[in-house]
């Protein structure tokens, strides 16, 4: 199934639009509670803008860090698989190997002439 190249053009045209818009509610949105900020307090309008400009940077760094970070962190121990312990528990220690029966020492290391235990 192909798509007309005009309709992806056209939908591209519609998403950079509706950008424009958000941005340009925002920076009026900045603008006026800088108006807000200069009548309230001895600023002038523009730094009462970049006060408003940092709050709202800010308000955003703070939702898109509550966002990122995850909702609950899920404990490694609860993947545990039980089953698997019980099987373990089951099995019993493996045979020794026929040569280390046939070791002088059986299994344990020799003694220096010298030393005494």
């Amino acid at each position: 199934m192909s798509r007309s190249p005009v309709a992806g053009l056209l939908a591209g045209l519609v998403i950079v639009v509706l950008g424009l818009l958000v941005a340009f509610v925002g920076a009026v949105g900045v603008a006026f509670i800088g108006l807000l900020l200069s009548r309230w307090f001895e600023l002038t309008q523009w730094q009462g803008s970049l006060i408003a400009l940092a709050a709202l940077a800010m308000v955003g760094l703070l939702a898109y860090r509550l966002m990122d970070s995850p909702r609950y962190a899920e404990p490694e121990w609860l993947d545990f698989d039980y089953e698997d312990e019980e099987h373990a528990a089951e099995q019993t220690e493996p045979p020794v190997v026929p040569w280390r029966r046939q070791r002088p020492t059986q299994g344990q290391p020799p003694v220096a002439p010298d030393k005494k235990r």
